[in-house]
């Protein structure tokens, strides 16, 4: 999509999106009814205030302003009504169905749905999701129920301030309740062995169950065809991390690339252009649906991932935009996705793969353009790439310092590097993997080209990373202060 040219000329201080406005609006309420506690008089205050805006603005026709008040309250609600019920730490007997169940480094970690706590205080109904660690490897597919006689759970401690980060964190992966299970024995806090967890019942989530199969299908598939560089694979290709190594990952964070890790807009587009082969382009209705029917397959497979289903919600928005003759917007295309994803899931806004999403795009958005005529100007060799790594990188860095407390100083060079080899690293294995459903032999042997270029590019990230002054340490900031920022990159911006 195009980014800056698509920007309309003004003497207004900000061109009319409504759509961006209703995202702003959006976000604004969610975040004051995730600042302050549920139900509270402040709360009730500003809904108040809000709707009352709301009414004297559309009386007086200011319906920018009204639409914005309305977004607001909107946000406030959506986020209050999915506020779960408060859980008191303790004691429970739990039992539910299993919505995941992932190994990695020793540890089983499932996630509950649909469960039942029962304790002392009486039974509760879970609203959300519950999450339980175990040493070890447990037998437990998606789908199973399981009975667990004893585990120590800590719930929400929403009136707790110094918990209330935590707490929203939790909210974001739609978490209520959190508790962990040990090898064998009971712990300090009585829970009983991961031993006695039970399954009761099988196959309660049979589209769920049906998903899973077919990644676990398909990581499977990748393992047998790219060895030791199936974590890598299997993360690029359908977002699993189980089988990722730290010690392979550490390059990419040092160097500002670890986001190639994470299925998000780059392996989305890459998709998107894959799909676009089977569709003359002058048939665009027809391309439209084919490619967004499997960029909806594609977000099903990889668990609904925020940068996923952002990047497709714009892709999708550009292509019915071409069908219909219409101007495409990027920054509509990513309020919109910001909208649709927010309005079911108010509380992805604490989301860290959210935020750092949106952000990236944003810079993209505001500024790629600009610098790409900078650097072409002053001759500066991939101009386009290096603007693109500049937007994204300034709009991402204070969300670097706030949750990571540093910033690679080598991110241009790292991605300059990563990104074209990733772009034919992910073609390729894709091939790979369809010609390896009927010939698995002879895709292991073409395996070798991806996983030498892989080779290549961990070898280059490597030397960067252990080069002087390869990260800049940074103070911590709060999140408003990110948001602020980013508020201030939109003003200096052409839109």
């Amino acid at each position: 999509m195009d980014t800056l040219q698509n920007a309309p000329t003004s003497n207004k201080l900000i061109n009319y999106r409504p759509i961006a406005e209703i995202a702003v609006g959006l976000m604004l309420g969610i975040a004051v009814c995730g600042i302050m506690p549920a139900g509270g008089a402040a709360v009730l205050c500003i809904m108040t205030a809000c709707g009352a805006a709301g009414v004297v603005f559309a009386l007086l026709r200011h319906t920018r302003s009204a639409l914005f008040a309305a977004s607001v309250l909107v946000g406030i609600l959506f986020a209050a009504l999915r506020l779960p019920t408060e859980l008191p730490n303790g004691n429970y007997t739990v039992s539910g169905i299993v919505l995941s169940a992932e190994y990695s480094d020793g540890e089983t970690e499932l996630i509950l749905t649909k469960s039942e706590l029962h304790s002392h205080a009486g039974v509760f109904r879970s609203e959300g999701r519950v999450k339980i660690i175990t040493e070890g490897y447990l037998n437990i597919d998606v789908g199973d129920g399981v009975y667990i006689p004893k585990v120590y759970l800590r719930g929400a401690a929403k009136a707790d301030s110094s918990e209330r980060s935590r707490f929203l964190k939790r909210l974001s992966e739609g978490i209520t309740a959190s508790g962990r299970l040990y090898g064998g024995g009971s712990n300090d806090a009585g829970s009983t062995s991961v031993d006695e967890i039970s399954v009761v019942s099988k196959h309660n989530l049979p589209v769920r169950e049906a998903l899973t199969s077919v990644r676990s299908s398909i990581v499977r598939h990748i393992g047998r065809i790219f060895g030791t560089d199936a974590g890598i694979v299997s993360a690029l290709i359908v977002g699993d991390k189980t089988a990722l190594q730290s010690d392979r990952t550490e390059a990419y964070r040092a160097t500002g690339t670890a986001h190639l890790l994470a299925i998000s807009g780059f392996h989305t587009g890459i998709i998107a252009a894959i799909l676009g082969l089977f569709v003359p382009k002058r048939k665009r209705w027809l391309r439209t649906a084919f490619v967004g029917i499997g960029l909806i397959m594609y977000c099903c497979i990889a668990v609904y991932a925020a940068g996923i289903v952002r990047a497709s919600i714009m892709v999708i928005c550009a292509l019915l935009c071409r069908a219909l003759n219409r101007r495409a917007d990027s920054l509509n295309g990513l309020a919109a996705a910001a909208v649709l994803i927010l309005a079911f899931e108010p509380f992805q806004l604490y989301s860290v793969g959210f935020q750092l999403s949106f952000a990236a795009c944003f810079g993209l958005i505001l500024f790629s353009k600009q610098f790409e005529t900078a650097l072409a100007s002053a001759h500066i060799p991939l101009a386009g790439s290096v603007s693109a790594c500049l937007g994204a990188s300034i709009a991402t860095a204070p969300f670097q310092a706030a949750y990571f407390g540093c910033l690679p100083l080598y991110f241009v060079a790292g991605n300059l590097i990563a990104v074209p080899l990733f772009s034919l690293v992910m073609v390729l294995c894709i091939a790979i993997l369809i010609i390896g459903i009927p010939f698995p032999g002879f895709a292991a042997v073409l395996a070798v080209a991806p996983r030498a270029v892989l080779f290549v590019v961990e070898r280059c990230l490597g030397f960067l990373s252990a080069l002087p002054y390869a990260s800049l340490d940074l103070p911590t900031i709060p999140l408003a202060s990110c948001a602020l920022f980013l508020a201030m990159l939109f003003v200096l911006s052409p839109y």
